[in-house]
């Protein structure tokens, strides 16, 4: 069945599923499924984390069935729900594993039977270290001074005998470099990792 809004029966289905139908959620549920699961699982790269934005996905449109016949593209109106639910799950993933990534720098590798998560967190920490120690000597230095060791830029400027506008410099094009090399040698889901790491 088609999702056109000049559908008669499109227009019929929202209207039983703004009356409660189950049987026509679950027929548009159907409809939907593999092109939300399949971006999603693009994104994360994780299975069981694509179900999870798969139902929640769908419990939005639950919670706002009354509201689906008078939406005027449906299908524009779930793909920015997929969308913006993919992201907050990246935005989560991200907050949850930062700790994570930045306390095995140093080669401090996870025990064994830690799940495939920690291990891609390992990869990770091995593909970041690799670009940080590709870095020129000062651009690595304001890097490990102030993203590993936590100074103020002006406390690294103290300690390297430069000014903080240099520090500034050199951990911007430092962090640059690292981002570039990170993409080149990781999908999607964990460029955008490493974005949100760096800027937020």
């Amino acid at each position: 069945m088609s999702d056109n809004l000049n559908s008669a029966d499109h227009i019929m289905m929202m209207q039983l599923i703004a009356e409660g139908d189950e049987r026509a959620f679950t027929q548009l549920f159907e409809m939907h499924r593999a092109n939300i699961y399949t971006t999603a699982l693009r994104m994360t790269h994780d299975t069981g984390l694509a179900e999870e934005i798969l139902q929640d996905v769908f419990l939005k449109v639950w919670l706002k069935r009354a509201e689906l016949p008078q939406i005027q593209n449906f299908s524009g109106w779930l793909y920015t729900v997929a969308q913006n639910q993919t992201y907050n799950a990246v935005r989560k993933m991200t907050r949850e594993n930062k700790r994570f990534v930045l306390n095995n720098l140093n080669n401090e590798l996870p025990d064994e039977g830690m799940g495939d998560e920690l291990l891609r967190n390992e990869v990770f920490a091995g593909i970041l270290q690799q670009a940080v120690d590709r870095l020129p000597e000062k651009q690595k230095e304001a890097y490990i001074l102030i993203k590993r060791q936590g100074l103020k830029r002006h406390e690294a400027a103290s300690k390297l005998n430069v000014s903080p506008e240099t520090v500034k410099s050199n951990l911007d094009q430092a962090i640059k470099s690292i981002r570039a090399f990170c993409m080149a040698h990781f999908p999607d889901a964990y460029a955008l990792f490493l974005f949100l790491v760096f800027y937020n």
